[in-house]
C-alpha cells in the first residue's frame, strides 16, 4: 500500500492493525455481554444516579422503555402519593395566568428538574440551586419584606420551601422563633449531639435459627 508522499506500508502491518481492531471489538462485545449475563448493568450508566434511585441502577427497565425518554407516567408509578397535593401540579399551570412562567421553566415535565445521570446538586435535582428565582425573583428584590437580603439560592438552602409540597414548612419552628430577627448576624446551623442508647452494639444470637433449620 502506498501512502501520499510515496511512502509504502507493508501489507502485513495493515493486516495486523485490522486484526487488532477486530480483537478489540470482539473483546468489547464480550465484555458487554458478560455484564448483561451477570446482571452488572451499572457499566452502562452514562453518569451518576441520584441517591433516591441507586436501587434501580441494575434495573434500567424500571424507568426506561427501550430508548424512549422517561415520561411523567413512569415517575408517577412510584411518586403518585407524594404528588397528590402538588403545589406546582398540572392543574395550576392550566390557568393562563401562569403561561409566561411556564415558558421560562417547563415544570410540567418531571425530567426538567429531575434528569438522571448528570451532575446533581441535591435531592435528585440537577438544576442550579437558584432555580426558584426563575419565576420568584421578585420575592428577594422588594416584593416580600421578610425576605429582603436573601440570596437567590435561599429557597433551596434554607430548607423552608419544597417545590411540590409547601406543607413541609415547620410552623412549630417558626412559632418558637417569632421574636428573632429576620436574619441572624451570623448564619449557622445549631449544634447537635447524638447520644446512643446502647454503649455497645448487640450481638445477634443465631443459634435458635440454625436449630430450626436443622429440624
Amino acid at each position: 500500500m502506498i501512502w501520499p508522499g510515496g511512502r509504502s506500508i507493508p501489507w502485513q502491518s495493515i493486516v495486523s492493525l485490522k486484526g487488532a481492531i477486530a480483537c478489540a471489538c470482539i473483546a468489547l462485545i464480550g465484555w458487554f455481554a458478560a455484564a448483561f449475563w451477570l446482571d452488572q448493568r451499572q457499566v452502562f450508566l452514562p453518569g451518576q444516579t441520584s441517591v433516591g434511585h441507586h436501587l434501580f441502577e441494575t434495573s434500567c427497565n424500571s424507568c426506561h422503555e427501550g430508548f424512549k425518554p422517561v415520561s411523567n407516567d413512569t415517575c408517577r408509578r412510584c411518586h403518585q402519593a407524594e404528588l397528590a397535593e402538588d403545589a406546582h401540579g398540572t392543574q395550576k399551570f392550566m390557568d393562563p395566568r401562569w403561561a409566561e412562567d411556564l415558558e421560562k421553566l417547563a415544570v410540567l415535565t418531571c425530567t426538567t428538574c429531575h434528569n438522571e445521570h448528570v451532575h446533581m446538586f441535591d435531592r435528585g435535582v440537577h438544576l442550579q440551586p437558584d432555580l426558584c428565582m426563575t419565576c420568584h425573583d421578585g420575592i428577594i428584590t422588594g416584593e416580600l419584606k421578610s425576605h429582603d437580603g436573601f440570596t437567590p439560592d435561599g429557597c433551596w438552602t434554607a430548607g423552608c420551601h419544597n417545590f411540590h409540597d409547601h406543607r413541609s414548612i415547620s410552623t412549630g419552628f417558626l412559632r418558637q422563633n417569632l421574636d428573632q430577627p429576620p436574619m441572624l448576624p451570623v448564619q449557622a446551623l445549631p449544634e447537635r449531639t447524638v447520644s446512643p442508647s446502647l454503649e455497645t452494639a448487640p450481638r445477634p444470637d443465631l443459634t435458635s435459627e440454625f436449630e430450626e433449620l436443622g429440624r
